[in-house]
């Protein structure tokens, strides 16, 4: 069935406003109701009107303009563009307008769709408004923010990169990052943009060193964002900062701590003193008495080969007594740069371990080692390590100086954790932690010795955090204390 279809009607009832103008003069022959409710003037007056009585002059809206539109919809065709209105009561309406030439009751009409966009507009304007602000706020952070495309050139720079390299966007841009960074660090650089670019949203983090536009090398660090595959970034996303006043002052601070740690070995050998000279004096007496036993019997003719033989022999192991302790004195108390390796946990223990016997010996101290089996391999500064185990061991035979002599034993151990760490263990059975706070023992300058420092157990806790590690003190069994620190394992060595 067919339905005649009452074209007034949808004229009258369309959502848009809508007018028919004369191709030639561009008067208004008709208008619909939404045009007289957007202008705020009924339909009889519009008919009255021309398009310069209800536009907004100001804005650059006349008659002239919109009969040049209204030509250039005959002319070259449909023209789609904004217009202000003005209604009745001053107030100004924005619009879109989209004229077309038409033919209706055999006569050339210029037929105009025109759409209220204020929401649109209050969009648009918001979304300036928050560039602005989003574009101010990037202005003034401290922090370089950059989007690269896979290869490492610079698609856009924020403005903040005045401020951390000293060069203007327009120097940055379309330019390859790697142009201004270090050989080294670049070529490191260049492989893990070119692992993150082939992983959509993957991060990654980075340090390198780039050069300032003054020709300074500054050390920056940062992290990228693989955001290739997003419509409004499409490239990989930096953001970067200025490290190096950090970096020179943690190496400032590696410096004095490496400084201090010299000085509190020296310290610890000097409390020593005493004891290395006793235990230096055993092997060279016993030394003096093989060579000169061999003197006599040689002048009384008695010395045959074999005795001879055994004269040497013994003499090397007092010779090589003698020269461990040297040796492990000289390790210990050696002034070196600050310098890790890949070493076993049993190793360091074993390398200490005539130094902290020589002075539990000299106070009638048993020394018990309760060590792993396996290599337990850990990466760090292996006379600092030793220094924490030396440090601790020495306090905990101290602090036995009033415990019965049967009592007295000092048990350093080892064992694996699951988080991935070799602990040590030291417990001594001595007067225990102070009850009050026993936490504080770690804190600069506390000490319960009489002549103390107090920097001892502080300086072990830096040693030990600095290896990302963690150093705590427990009460022993034996009512003593017993102090534990904890090592990362070396990569491929984390198991239990």
């Amino acid at each position: 069935m067919h339905v005649a279809t009452n074209y007034q009607d949808v004229f009258d009832h369309a959502n848009d406003a809508i007018f028919i103008h004369d191709e030639a003069s561009g008067a208004i022959l008709d208008a619909n109701r939404m045009a007289a409710r957007i202008t705020g003037f009924p339909v009889p007056l519009l008919r009255k009107m021309r398009v310069g009585d209800i536009s907004a002059r100001d804005r650059g809206c006349d008659g002239l303009g919109a009969l040049a539109h209204i030509h250039r919809a005959v002319d070259e065709g449909p023209q789609i563009f904004e217009w202000w209105l003005r209604q009745p009561d001053g107030s100004e309406l924005p619009t879109e307008v989209n004229l077309k030439r038409i033919i209706t009751d055999g006569h050339p009409r210029v037929i105009a769709l025109v759409r209220d966009i204020r929401d649109r507009k209050q969009a648009e304007e918001r979304l300036v408004a928050r560039e602005a602000y989003y574009r101010r706020l990037i202005a003034n952070i401290s922090d370089g923010i950059a989007i690269l495309d896979r290869c490492g050139v610079v698609r856009w720079v924020g403005p903040s990169i005045r401020k951390v390299l000293g060069f203007r966007e327009r120097e940055v841009r379309g330019r390859s990052i790697f142009s201004r960074i270090d050989q080294e660090d670049a070529a490191r650089l260049a492989g893990q943009l070119e692992a993150l670019a082939r992983s959509e949203g993957g991060e990654a983090n980075f340090c390198c060193r780039i050069q300032h536009r003054d020709g300074s090398w500054r050390i920056h660090e940062g992290s990228c964002v693989n955001l290739l595959e997003d419509d409004c970034v499409g490239g990989l996303l930096v953001t970067f900062r200025d490290v190096t006043s950090r970096i020179e002052a943690e190496e400032r601070v590696r410096q004095r701590d490496l400084e201090l740690s010299h000085m509190a070995r020296l310290s610890t050998t000097g409390e020593m003193a005493s004891a290395l000279a006793h235990e230096l004096n055993q092997p060279f007496f016993a030394i003096m008495n093989f060579v000169g036993g061999a003197v006599r019997r040689a002048q009384a003719g008695r010395l045959d080969g074999d005795a001879l033989l055994e004269v040497l022999e013994n003499t090397k192991v007092q010779a090589e007594r003698a020269g461990r302790i040297i040796r492990t004195v000289r390790n210990f108390t050696r002034k070196s740069s600050y310098h890790r390796e890949t070493v076993d946990i049993r190793k360091i223990i074993e390398e200490i371990a005539p130094f902290i016997e020589i002075e539990a010996r000299s106070r009638r101290i048993r020394v018990r080692y309760r060590l792993l089996r396996e290599p337990a391999l850990v990466d760090c500064d292996w006379v600092l390590i030793e220094q924490v185990i030396a440090n601790i061991a020495r306090n905990g035979i101290e602090a036995m100086s009033d415990t019965s002599q049967e009592l007295r034993q000092l048990t350093i151990a080892t064992h694996l954790t699951a988080a991935g760490t070799v602990n040590v263990s030291i417990e001594d059975r001595g007067h225990g932690l102070p009850r009050a706070n026993p936490d504080r023992i770690f804190d600069a300058f506390f000490t319960t010795k009489k002549e103390g420092l107090g920097i001892g157990l502080s300086l072990c806790r830096s040693i030990v955090d600095s290896h990302g590690g963690h150093l705590w003190a427990t009460q022993g069994g034996g009512g003593g204390a017993k102090f534990h620190f904890s090592l990362p394992l070396a990569s491929g060595d984390a198991h239990v």
